[in-house]
């Protein structure tokens, strides 16, 4: 994998919206902060366009990907929102320019399909983490700290603790693995089988996360990775925060999620845990995509065992 170089102190970050439109006022919270954690911040200019569900049209958003990878004095690159719109981009990117100026890459929720492309195209290590207008305008403690470590340390981030609110995470299927952690949103993932852009996951850890979605739905996501074999291919699983799953009343009796969890993941062959807090909830680890991971139930560990930046 290539790896970016680590951010320090005084560097300048470049903040863009590759999918849905951002509230100004919470990106300005969030551009605040990171000023206040000492870096020095560029927006792109079109980063408060709309069109729509859209932050802008999609060579506008393609183009400020570009540039940003582009612009020597551009360290590192956040996303100010998710939302809906990247896989749109995805064919408009120019991953010569990306390869060839590697930079660390922020982002979570829709910002998913950005990580595969590049983790497909360019062999890139990128973070799925905070972004600036849901996240740094809040920033918490733990968000701050596991962000820090995945961009400023050349050493490796380590074991990992659950917050306090979601608590200890729980075993579906007891083992130990180690090997390259991929993934994110369960629904991009999905959305991009099939295509150019689709991931090899074989002998990956994966990793899932999604958002207010009712058990079928998180289910019917769950049976299309198994029909394509992904399942099958993995060496484990890390089950991230599934945000407002269920959250809708519905007109039958649902299977609740550990039930959907256990139909799909119980006495697999390789270890698989859940919750470790990333995802929509509040609590999130930064976590670079492409680096080798290990879980071990047995010892309760699961680690991030090699830096993302150099």
């Amino acid at each position: 994998m290539i790896k970016p170089k680590k951010l320090q102190i005084g560097d300048t970050i470049g903040v863009l919206s590759p999918a849905s439109p951002v509230n100004s006022k919470k990106l300005k919270r969030g551009v605040l902060k990171l000023k206040k954690l000492g870096y020095e911040v560029i927006l792109d200019k079109n980063v408060l366009a709309k069109r729509g569900f859209l932050a802008g049209p999609d060579k506008i958003r393609a183009n400020a990907i570009n540039r940003m990878f582009a612009n020597p004095q551009v360290k590192a690159i956040l996303c100010s929102r998710g939302g809906y719109g990247t896989l749109r981009l995805l064919d408009l990117l120019d991953y010569k320019t990306i390869r060839k100026n590697p930079k660390i890459l922020v982002g979570f929720s829709d910002i998913t399909a950005l990580h595969l492309a590049i983790n497909k195209k360019c062999n890139l290590v990128t973070f799925h983490g905070p972004m600036v207008a849901g996240d740094f305008s809040r920033l918490s403690k733990y968000n701050q700290t596991y962000f820090l470590k995945a961009v400023l340390q050349t050493e490796p981030i380590g074991k990992i603790q659950n917050s306090k609110r979601l608590g200890n995470w729980k075993v579906i299927t007891a083992g130990k693995a180690s090997g390259k952690i991929l993934g994110g949103n369960l629904t991009l993932i999905c959305r991009l089988m099939g295509t150019d852009y689709q991931p090899d996951f074989k002998n990956k850890i994966l990793f899932l996360e999604d958002i207010n979605s009712e058990p079928y739905q998180i289910d019917s996501l769950l049976a299309q990775l198994h029909l394509a074999g992904v399942l099958d291919r993995v060496k484990g699983i890390v089950i991230g925060e599934f945000f407002n799953f269920g959250s809708r009343k519905l007109d039958y009796s649902s299977l609740s999620s550990r039930q959907v969890f256990e139909d799909y993941f119980k006495g697999r062959l390789y270890p698989v845990i859940y919750p470790v807090s990333c995802g929509h909830g509040k609590d999130k680890i930064t976590i670079p995509l492409g680096v080798k991971v290990t879980i071990d139930t047995y010892k309760k560990i699961f680690s991030i065992d090699e830096a993302g930046v150099k």
